[in-house]
């Protein structure tokens, strides 16, 4: 069986439940990609204890989840783009979403394909209409959907140069595809990353998940 109906079946699972979606076991492999990532964020923050709740660009409880197939704003009004809100007890409140720009610490934007930034940052920048600042983003994701061929080395060293611009926080670059020689630089540089990351791996999807879970550990154990 092809990739993408494995992808959209554990996109459905953290949609818990909800039975319209703008995505489909159907939809371009790279956008299932993006939504499966996310929702090995979500199963991470839930086995660290956290409440999660699918959320519209207006707080509400969405009757159908639309996912951002092209990046865009934060406060975005293309569509009704919907979100995951992550409560853990006693810290502030978190939004993992899909396809947003951020703003680094040059000011200039860089594409998100996963990330999870501060709810209170996320109010902010849908009411003035404003990026999030990478400093109020927790966690983010690169990934990379590749069938068939190897992710390039320049792939690798474009993360490392975005690094040095969203710099603070988890940052993660996944990729359906291994590569050793960009899997050398990452571990070289000591950065977080997981190659051939597919439902079709176990191991390493439970490794991600892993991996996600300490972030949001660290962030529970945090100061406020």
């Amino acid at each position: 069986m092809p990739l993408p109906p494995h992808l959209w079946h554990e996109v459905q699972a953290a949609l818990a439940g909800l039975q319209s979606a703008n995505l489909t076991r159907a939809s371009a492999g790279d956008d299932l990609y993006e939504a499966y990532v996310w929702s090995l964020v979500l199963r991470a923050a839930r086995n660290e204890g956290a409440q999660i709740r699918l959320r519209d660009r207006h707080g509400n409880p969405p009757i159908q989840f639309w996912f951002r197939t092209s990046p865009s704003n934060i406060f975005s009004a293309a569509h009704n783009y919907c979100h995951a809100e992550i409560e853990f007890p006693n810290r502030p409140l978190l939004e993992a979403h899909i396809g947003v720009y951020v703003a680094g610490r040059s000011r200039v934007s860089h594409e998100c394909d996963v990330a999870v930034l501060y709810k209170s940052e996320a109010d902010l920048c849908r009411s003035a209409s404003v990026q999030p600042r990478s400093g109020k983003v927790v966690l983010t994701a690169e990934c990379k959907y590749y069938i068939n061929s190897n992710i390039g080395i320049n792939l690798g060293r474009s993360f490392l140069g975005l690094l040095s611009d969203i710099y603070q926080g988890d940052r993660y670059f996944v990729a359906t595809s291994d590569s050793q020689s960009v899997g050398m630089l990452f571990s070289k540089h000591n950065k977080e990353y997981e190659l051939g990351l597919s439902p079709l791996n176990s191991r390493l999807e439970n490794r991600l998940i892993g991996s996600f879970e300490k972030t949001f550990r660290d962030f529970r154990s945090s100061a406020s």
